[in-house]
């Protein structure tokens, strides 16, 4: 039975990626690929457009993250990873032709409440962003990573905890094409992850002031674990390990320098791979290129409907 298409969603912007991604997303990813013909989507346009800044280091870091998914078992043999900028032609076409359902107040709703749109114009200043959004900020940002994922026939969607909101996008595309234009494309199923998010050293939401990187060298990776006063912390990523009987046993126990220890050499035996396995840049871009090539004729197959039913017809 063929395998239906699984769509991965992530912003490569940060660069390497720390317990709350791999918990949080590229773990279970891993753990079920086979079950799917499963593409992991490194929107880097996104990252290009958000962070004017960055766009020198935006592709070292994508590929920092390429790395990590391959160490955290994702098989690019047998399923993909692509960047958005790679598919940029096709799946930028897509995104024109569904942005003529898209109503300027809902487009404009969705910006108002996003990340963007609430900075303040000192902080678009250090962003290198212009003073007020281009029509690309305006629009890229809100429905590109939809328009990507209904442009590669999704079957079913994941990625980070926030990536859940562009279902709802998708919906209102799928449902103004079926009215205004009288086609008829399938929103993908969301899938969530088995972990949503986890706590960082700190006890707080995880981000990259209180992390443990996936790559972390070991002394580093000791005296974060070292610095965690909640053993509640402790427990969580336990549980995120599977571990839900070490888990337990902690829970009537003192956080000791001992339980610390035992923690830090089990998680350190998980790291293993992204520590010592460095992939080289070239072995990285070829898994990209086969990425690329591998969804081609999905968009090309999904856009004639689109096209058609605007009556723009190929010479």
């Amino acid at each position: 039975m063929e395998r239906k298409n699984l769509i991965s969603a992530h912003n490569p912007v940060t660069g390497p990626r720390h317990l709350g991604h791999y918990f949080g997303a590229m773990k279970s990813l891993a753990e079920t690929q086979y079950e799917h013909n499963t593409f992991v989507v490194l929107d880097d346009l996104l990252a290009y457009f958000m962070y004017p800044k960055e766009r020198d280091y935006i592709q070292n870091r994508t590929l920092f993250v390429v790395q990590d998914f391959i160490n955290s078992g994702f098989d690019v043999e047998n399923n993909n990873i692509l960047l958005t900028s790679d598919i940029a032609p096709l799946f930028l076409e897509h995104m024109l032709y569904y942005s003529t359902v898209i109503d300027v107040e809902y487009c404009n709703h969705l910006y108002q409440n996003s990340f963007l749109g609430s900075l303040k114009s000192y902080q678009r200043k250090e962003l290198g962003l212009s003073n007020y959004p281009s029509v690309t900020e305006w629009l890229y940002p809100q429905i590109g990573i939809a328009a990507m994922a209904l442009s590669l026939n999704a079957d079913y969607f994941q990625g980070g905890e926030e990536i859940i909101g562009y279902i709802y996008i998708m919906e209102e595309i799928a449902e103004n094409l079926r009215r205004r234009n009288k086609i008829s494309i399938s929103v993908p199923e969301y899938l969530p992850s088995k972990i949503g998010y986890i706590n960082g050293t700190d006890g707080k939401y995880m981000i990259q002031k209180n992390c443990v990187f996936l790559s972390e060298e070991l002394d580093d990776l000791e005296a974060k674990i070292m610095s965690i006063q909640d053993k509640k912390v402790l427990q969580e990523w336990y549980n995120s390990l599977h571990r839900e009987d070490l888990s337990q046993a902690l829970e009537h126990n003192a956080l000791s320098i001992e339980e610390k220890m035992k923690f830090f050499g089990i998680l350190s035996e998980e790291l293993r791979p992204f520590r010592e396995n460095r992939l080289t840049n070239a072995f990285l871009m070829d898994v990209l290129d086969k990425g690329k090539e591998s969804v081609q004729d999905i968009l090309k197959a999904s856009l004639e409907p689109l096209k058609n039913s605007l009556n723009i017809y190929s010479i």
